[in-house]
């Protein structure tokens, strides 16, 4: 189970939400949670970057989205987007990664 996330980010805000992505990434790491993994991309848009999120299961989307670090990247988004972020759930259907 995942889910796509598409960002819509405000002229110039690139740079926020990289930073942004690898803080919160970085705070993932630090509080030691386990279950799901989160990547962050960049397009060749500026203005669009991609999240893409897999959770082991229901227990583990819960850790995720109640941990302090996703608390701190949530509560600091609101400046960098021109729209909420559009979530999608995906299922993995094949991959090089284990």
């Amino acid at each position: 189970m995942g889910l796509l996330v598409e960002y819509s980010l405000a002229e110039g805000q690139s740079e926020a939400q990289t930073a942004a992505l690898k803080d919160l990434v970085s705070g993932l790491k630090a509080e030691g949670l386990e279950g799901f993994s989160y990547t962050g991309y960049a397009t060749d848009d500026p203005t669009r970057f991609i999240g893409v999120l897999e959770f082991d299961d229901e227990a583990a989307k819960r850790r995720f989205l109640d941990s302090r670090a996703f608390a701190a990247y949530r509560d600091g988004a609101g400046p960098r987007f021109t729209a909420p972020p559009k979530t999608t759930q995906i299922t993995r259907v094949a991959s090089t990664l284990a």
